[in-house]
């Protein structure tokens, strides 16, 4: 079974394995790493190495094998694969598993694992132990249909379990003949009548919205989507993490509908709004929409889940937006200017408010965020780490030459750390991740492996605590804000980092971050950059920025 197994990854593209060491998996281990065409990986906690292969697949654009050993090693791969459901990226998880015979009879290392991710995995099937003609057919069955499932739209993680028998150290090639990769199904088209539902409702509409949440960085969606709100006069939001930028496209989304919903701009509420992509950060622009409804709601996505975040979807369709774009750019007129340039002036209002409001501010965590938003080398991959890196980056217009990625699957910090080696491993750009002190203590065995890349750069922000619960409203009318929401901690990394081969530098004002900075960026190995910033002063600057903004 192993060798079928081995077989249908190659015809199914699989490169990267990622693997975790153990004694029941050793059939496993020996089979994929004997294997030329495979790329192993070591990574000693499970779940960082699921979030290392999350960000590889999602770097790579093709799935990647994560393998661990029987019992609560699988229940580690959890996180990650609920983000990569979320995220619909294709992580394969194998692992070895006792003899059924053997579950619940207080053998060592025996859980309950077949379907144990059942509720956030698009597929799982439990293979037998028997190595007959019959029993094998079936297995091949039950793995092409899972490395199937998991490249087909929607593509996302499946899991795979496959009992072993003692001994587990003799595994034996065999060549596997008549292995046939079939056909990956992706319809990306969709109903002629969708089409002039969708028409009609445009010739109706006069203000146009589109809505582009989390993407993966995609030129030719960018053209194509630019080009189109251009041409229509359209408004395109898209935070830095949609990684969409050109003309009629506003990033800074969290602060322009934050001034529209605190005033109750009603004005700029969209006739038709189109959505695309992942998750939207902005709790802002949900605020907004939520109240002040559009007349038609269009989601697209190769998704065919229904997902109605604003309470007003009038159509689910799906395709990818290219393909939509495709379609119904020749039939869509140009609408007035009038909407637009309301954006527009509200966009540039708010632009020279936070540039002024920055280029002052006092030492906090958002100066941390202009210096490297300011200062950042071209052609880079930029993490964003849950929970305040990726809220403060909505603050900021997309850099260029920057790809902007994050895990906002499930947005948990368990997995952000890995995520971004995993993803730094398999490009040859720089990868920067920006995290907070808690999201980096939680996941510091990302660096517990030889695999660590020197492309990596780690800029800390340690303010003593998880200060989102200083920034979000609810936990200040508690007793228990400071003890048990924001959890104080006087870690610091510098052991940890020297425990682990790691370079490190640190600061605590703005002239040593800046100072800091260009050492991380000239540095040839991978580097933690600790930034010490004051708790309090931070949170009350984060929402001073707002305050600013309310009175436009």
């Amino acid at each position: 079974m192993v060798q079928v197994l081995i077989d249908q990854c190659r015809n199914f593209g699989i490169n990267h394995v990622v693997i975790s060491p153990g004694s029941r998996n050793a059939p496993l281990i020996i089979a994929f790493d004997n294997h030329p065409e495979f790329k192993c990986y070591s990574i000693p906690d499970e779940r960082s190495a699921a979030f290392y292969a999350l960000g590889m697949a999602r770097q790579l654009n093709e799935p990647v094998a994560i393998i661990c050993t029987s019992g609560t090693a699988v229940l580690n791969y959890a996180p990650a694969l609920t983000e990569a459901f979320y995220q619909e990226i294709p992580v394969i998880a194998i692992t070895a598993d006792r003899p059924p015979e053997l579950i619940d009879q207080e053998d060592g290392q025996t859980i309950r694992q077949e379907n144990v991710f059942a509720n956030h995995i698009r597929f799982s099937t439990s293979l037998t132990t028997k190595e007959d003609q019959q029993s094998i057919a079936h297995g091949k069955e039950q793995i092409d249909m899972a490395l199937s499932v998991s490249l087909s739209f929607p593509k996302g993680p499946v899991h795979i379990n496959i009992p072993f028998e003692e001994p587990l150290y003799d595994f034996e090639e065999k060549e596997i003949i008549d292995i046939d990769k079939p056909a990956i199904s992706c319809s990306d088209s969709f109903p002629l009548e969708q089409e002039k539902n969708f028409l009609s409702d445009w010739q109706q509409s006069e203000k146009v919205i589109i809505l582009v949440g989390v993407s993966t960085p995609n030129k030719e969606l960018n053209r194509s989507l630019t080009s189109f709100a251009k041409q229509n006069n359209a408004v395109i939001f898209a935070p830095a993490t949609a990684n969409i930028q050109g003309e009629n496209t506003f990033n800074t989304i969290e602060t322009l509908f934050f001034s529209t919903f605190v005033n109750s701009d009603s004005s700029l509420t969209p006739d038709i709004l189109i959505t695309i992509g992942g998750p939207v950060v902005s709790k802002a622009a949900k605020q907004y929409l939520r109240k002040y409804k559009p007349k038609f709601h269009y989601d697209i996505d190769v998704n065919p889940a229904i997902i109605d975040t604003y309470k007003a979807l009038s159509e689910k369709i799906t395709c990818s937006p290219m393909e939509f774009i495709s379609r119904i750019v020749k039939d869509c007129d140009k609408k007035p200017s009038a909407f637009l340039d309301k954006w527009q002036d509200r966009n540039i209002a708010i632009k020279e408010k936070t540039k002024n409001f920055t280029e002052n501010v006092k030492w906090s965590d958002i100066s941390i965020y202009t210096s490297v938003f300011d200062r950042v080398p071209l052609e880079i991959n930029l993490h964003l780490a849950n929970s305040t890196p990726v809220r403060y980056a909505e603050l900021f217009n997309k850099h260029p030459k920057v790809n902007y990625y994050c895990n906002r699957g499930t947005s948990g910090i368990d997995g952000c750390t890995s995520t971004a080696a995993g993803a730094a491993l398999v490009s040859n750009n720089p990868t920067i991740l920006i995290t907070g002190d808690m999201s980096f203590f939680y996941d510091s065995n990302a660096f517990w492996n030889n695999h660590v890349p020197n492309n990596l750069k780690v800029i800390l922000i340690n303010n003593g605590g998880g200060n989102i619960f200083k920034v979000i409203r609810g936990p200040e009318n508690t007793n228990q804000l400071e003890s048990l929401f924001v959890t104080q901690q006087s870690a610091k990394a510098e052991k940890l980092c020297e425990a682990f081969g790691v370079d490190y530098l640190s600061c605590n004002n703005h002239k040593g971050f800046k100072e800091s900075l260009l050492k991380l960026f000239e540095t040839d190995k991978c580097t933690v950059l600790e930034a010490f910033t004051p708790s309090n002063k931070s949170a009350q600057t984060y929402r001073d920025i707002f305050a600013e903004i309310k009175s436009l």
